[in-house]
């Protein structure tokens, strides 16, 4: 076998891996969707976020020994890592748990896969990533199937309405941290920077323990410990473990249209579990987010390097 045959080779296993760990993660993130809803039935918003992450952090502080940072950590990046932690733990979790009071799981994925495009603005401005012609076309796709999967859900009714802005903010949110979690992972590790965010992000969560918080978590059903510790280990450990490794090999941009397919099952576990709706609608959407997922693939030669 010659040496460029091995390259090739050697390429064509990272790329599967690849793709493998960006499928596994939006198997695991949509279906967290549905789990929220189930959560959020026997526990406030503030109460599911904080007793989500209490049980995230001893997982993660477990996995600490076995992790190894790249550099020692300096105190000039402590404020960056506090935006991290905020935006990530406190701002992305307690808006979209806010959402899912009064909006289905799959409006909710999908209005949060709105994420991505602030993501590539984001990183355009911060990071200085270049976004080529067919990228912009991808995620003026994924809006538009962003957009035409949510008629089926919205109404005047003004809890949706605001159930809808609270996802775009959980949007915003999901894209600040992944933006600034950037270079802090390129610094001093993907894990590393994942847990310190997760821990400290938890610590903000802490305030949140007063008032009912014990009266609902003894209360809470079967189904809604079963839905907390996905989320807890599969959703948050696992699940941000993966996706810190990947904002560290790829670029943001890129990496953001591919995870339009978490809206994708998040729209299908609603269906199956929570016997969701499907209309004309969320399968028209689903085809146009799909096509903008395939755009990104064939522009990935360029724009990723996993």
């Amino acid at each position: 076998m010659t040496i460029k045959a091995a390259e090739a080779r050697s390429v064509g296993r990272s790329r599967i891996a690849a793709y493998g760990l960006l499928i596994s993660l939006s198997l695991i993130w949509g279906f967290g969707f549905v789990a929220i809803r189930v959560a959020d039935s026997g526990l406030s918003p503030t109460s599911l976020a904080l007793l989500r992450w209490l049980i995230a952090s001893v997982g993660f502080l477990a996995l600490l020994p076995f992790t190894k940072s790249k550099a020692r950590f300096e105190g000039r990046d402590l404020p960056r890592l506090l935006v991290v932690a905020l935006a990530n733990i406190a701002g992305y979790n307690i808006s979209l748990n806010y959402a899912e009071k009064s909006i289905s799981s799959g409006l909710a994925g999908i209005l949060v896969s709105l994420g991505p495009v602030f993501m590539v603005l984001l990183s355009a401005i911060t990071l200085r990533e270049k976004i080529g012609k067919r990228l912009v076309l991808a995620l003026i796709l994924a809006v538009v199937g962003s957009v035409l999967l949510s008629f089926s859900d919205l109404s005047v009714n003004g809890s949706v309405i605001i159930g809808s802005a609270e996802a775009v903010i959980a949007a915003l949110f999901y894209a600040v941290f992944t933006v600034a979690s950037k270079p802090l992972v390129e610094k001093y590790g993907a894990l590393r920077t994942c847990i310190w965010a997760s821990v400290l992000g938890t610590a903000f969560l802490l305030p949140f323990g007063a008032g009912d918080f014990i009266g609902q978590v003894s209360g809470l059903s079967s189904d809604g410990w079963f839905a907390l510790l996905y989320l807890s280990i599969l959703s948050s450990v696992v699940g941000y473990s993966v996706y810190y490794t990947m904002v560290g090999r790829g670029t943001v941009s890129g990496l953001s249209v591919q995870l339009y397919l978490i809206p994708l099952v998040s729209v299908i576990g609603g269906v199956l579990i929570l016997q969701e709706q499907v209309t004309a609608l969320i399968v028209l959407g689903a085809a146009v987010t799909l096509v903008a997922i395939a755009l990104v693939r064939k522009n990935d030669r360029t724009t990723q390097r996993y």
